[in-house]
This record gives C-alpha cells, sequence and structure tokens, in this order.
C-alpha cells in the first residue's frame, strides 16, 4: 500500500470509528465525508471528485466488510445480548431505493434485516459445508490413488 493510498484508508477508518454509535453506516455516506475533508471547497474537477468518491467507496466497504461481516466481536461496544457469537452490526437488507450496503446496529435490526441476515449465513454455511466435502472427497480420492 501506498502512502497516499494508507492516508486515504486512514481518514476513512476514522469517520467510521466516529460514526461508530449511528444505527446506520453507508459506504457511499462515508466517501462522501472524506471527499468533503479533502476538497472542502469541492474545487477539484467533476470527473476528478467522481473518481475519488468511487475509490474513497470500494476503501469504505473493504472496511466496512472486514469490520462488520467477519465473527470478531468489538471491544469499545460492550453490550451483553445473553447470545454469544453475536456481531455488533450487520449488513442491512437491501432495498430497491438504495442497492448500496449499509450495516446496521444489532439493536437496531428490523425483522426483515434479521431474515436477510439469517439467509445469507444459512447459504454461507451451506456453500462451505459443500466445500469442505468436496475438498474431504478429493483428499480420499487422492489417497486412494497413490496408495
Amino acid at each position: 500500500m501506498t502512502h497516499e493510498e494508507s492516508q486515504l484508508a486512514d481518514i476513512v477508518a476514522r469517520i467510521i470509528d466516529v460514526r461508530r454509535v449511528q444505527p446506520r453506516i453507508n459506504p457511499s455516506w462515508i466517501a462522501t465525508e472524506a471527499l468533503k475533508e479533502l476538497d472542502p471547497s469541492e474545487s477539484s474537477h467533476p470527473l476528478v471528485r467522481a473518481g475519488c468518491h468511487l475509490q474513497l467507496r470500494q476503501i469504505a466497504r473493504a472496511q466496512c466488510r472486514k469490520l462488520f461481516d467477519d465473527d470478531s466481536e468489538d471491544d469499545s461496544s460492550p453490550r451483553f445480548t445473553g447470545f454469544s457469537g453475536l456481531q455488533w452490526r450487520y449488513p442491512a437488507v437491501h432495498s430497491k431505493n438504495n442497492p448500496e450496503p449499509e450495516y446496521v446496529l444489532l439493536e437496531q435490526m428490523s425483522r426483515a434485516d434479521i431474515d436477510y441476515n439469517v439467509n445469507r449465513l444459512t447459504l454461507e454455511g451451506h456453500a462451505k459445508l459443500k466445500h469442505a466435502d468436496a475438498l474431504e472427497a478429493w483428499g480420499l480420492s487422492r489417497k486412494a490413488a497413490v496408495g
């Protein structure tokens, strides 16, 4: 990662951290806020701003996925749910009006958000099991072929 890429990632990470208590976080919103910080007078050429916004949005998406789509708990946002293994944010159900991913606090999830994530996680689990079964079968066939 270049120094400039690292600086952009740091700006995005700081904005995500500042916004962490908001019920919903959207990578496009984060990118817009970062762009305002980088070019407050909006003096850059419109195509330069558009390209920068696209890159900042990609950085924000990657950071949100890393922060919110894994099973790690965030110690800076302690809460007791009585259910171990839950994340503190999950992807919100996509709407036709807003296809951009949003991440919603666990406590703010709607029934549709919960159903969406249960389905998503179930599909991911089935895919991983199929992968594991295929790898195991390959290993057994390789062992039989080698002797």
